[in-house]
């Protein structure tokens, strides 16, 4: 799948963000390369809570990518919750 996008869009994509696919909250498939951001927020479609999906490029202490999901709560959900 990101081979194929990477192929229409450049080298280099790790990962693809889709919405308009509502989903209960913020998710992830394939090894956390594809996320499902749509949670629905509009009272016209599910009326679901909001969710924002924080990635921190380059942010780790080895260079990688931190990802959060930050809920209206105030949490900091880590990526790995949500696979």
């Amino acid at each position: 799948c990101l081979e194929e996008i990477s192929s229409e869009v450049g080298e280099g994509v790790v990962r693809v963000v889709m919405g308009h696919t509502p989903q209960s909250k913020i998710n992830s498939a394939l090894q956390n390369k594809a996320w499902r951001i749509d949670v629905g927020a509009s009272k016209g479609v599910m009326n679901g809570t909001p969710e924002v999906l924080e990635i921190i490029h380059c942010g780790g202490e080895n260079g990688e990518d931190i990802i959060n999901i930050l809920t209206v709560e105030g949490e900091r959900i880590p990526a790995v919750e949500r696979q």
